[in-house]
């Protein structure tokens, strides 16, 4: 993320013209509640090899497995955090991502409704998600 600062304070780059803060954390509060739907990724993403890929689908969904509970008291929403570099996380979900947060490199990816568990099977190659 490019963060522009002048002697003056910082300026949020998404917005034109260009909106002032005086410190870091008022850039971040107004980038977090005014670009709630920005989720253009950054350009420095790169690709990654499809052997590695395949390598972390299956870390992952170990992970999903042991984390996420198939039982009537965990009906609802579930919340799965990811640790993986930046590259394969966009590599993996880049088409399912709703949101981008700039501010912190922060990504966020919500499956719902009906078809949630066809598109995570999907991502994963996965016919028993």
């Amino acid at each position: 993320m490019v963060i522009v600062r002048d002697s003056t304070g910082f300026y949020c780059t998404i917005c034109t013209p260009s909106k002032g803060f005086k410190n870091h954390a008022g850039l971040q509060r107004y980038k977090t509640s005014k670009h709630s739907t920005y989720n253009l990724l950054p350009n420095h993403i790169q690709q990654i090899p499809e052997s590695e890929l395949c390598h972390l689908k299956d870390a992952i969904i170990k992970e999903l497995q042991k984390k996420l509970k198939n039982h009537y008291l965990a009906v609802g929403k579930q919340v799965f955090s990811l640790h993986c570099s930046e590259n394969a996380f966009v590599c993996l979900f880049g088409a399912y991502i709703t949101r981008y947060l700039p501010c912190g490199s922060f990504y966020i990816c919500n499956f719902k409704g009906e078809n949630a568990v066809e598109s995570i099977g999907s991502i994963f190659n996965n016919n028993n998600a």
